[in-house]
């Protein structure tokens, strides 16, 4: 996912549907933080993005816990919500017009952010409410932003391994046969993507490595899948699944 290059103090007008930025847009609730979650470049220190992307994760599964799929049925502990609420944000805002279509006049909240962090809470929160969220891609394990109706689990980058296959369309053929045992590869390809993401976020490892780390993790996690439908022993399950698990924790 691609966003805009922002420069602080940043103005944006957020509408009923959609938000702009300058005379850009109108983008989607949730564009914004699910490219911080990329890794794309908005343009600000934020100082730690890995601890500001916990935040973030922080009040989306706080508050959007009826979202798929961050539905949770336990109740939110009170530290938590004490917490958010006093993440407070420093800006100002006003009501205003934008010109959209045919130079028609829509009204919108005007918002001055002086920082990146600031805009981030603020669009996410108004992504929550209107149903929108960053969730991974169920094959290749990237963020993409994930609008209110839809039902897909899976983004529409091309997949790991395919020339010309999105994400969504390979993700729609290859439903995993043996659930368990994908649950089980899954859970330790998510685990390492987490761990070496965490390493981009702290500058010990470039984009490029990490890219090409996430189509190599993919293709053996799905070789793994497929291979684990025909063995027949527990021990050699088990032996392929411990494999695997070294193999996504080499770089």
């Amino acid at each position: 996912m691609s966003f805009p290059r922002l420069t602080f103090p940043l103005t944006v007008d957020f509408g009923s549907s959609g938000y702009w930025i300058g005379d850009v847009g109108p983008f989607h609730y949730g564009a914004a933080v699910t490219a911080f979650f990329c890794g794309d470049d908005l343009t600000d220190n934020v100082g730690d993005g890995l601890l500001l992307m916990r935040r973030l994760e922080d009040i989306l599964q706080t508050f959007g816990r009826h979202l798929q799929p961050y539905v949770v049925e336990q109740p939110v502990p009170a530290e938590t919500v004490l917490h958010l609420e006093k993440s407070l944000t420093d800006c100002s805002m006003c009501f205003a017009f934008h010109s959209v279509v045919d130079d028609t006049m829509t009204m919108v909240e005007r918002y001055i952010f002086s920082c990146l962090r600031d805009f981030l809470y603020v669009e996410l929160g108004k992504a929550i409410a209107k149903g929108n969220a960053p969730r991974q891609c169920r094959l290749c394990g990237r963020w993409f932003l994930h609008v209110q109706g839809e039902k897909t689990v899976y983004c529409d980058r091309i997949a790991p391994g395919e020339t010309d296959k999105t994400c969504r369309e390979a993700g729609a053929r290859a439903v995993f046969e043996n659930k368990i045992q994908s649950e089980e590869t899954w859970k330790l390809y998510k685990r390492a993507y987490k761990k070496y993401y965490a390493r981009v976020m702290k500058g010990n490892l470039s984009r490029e490595d990490f890219n090409a780390w996430v189509e190599h993790a993919a293709a053996r996690r799905d070789f793994t899948v497929e291979l684990l439908k025909v063995i027949k022993t527990d021990e050699e399950k088990a032996r392929r699944i411990e494999k695997l698990r070294e193999e996504l924790n080499r770089l």
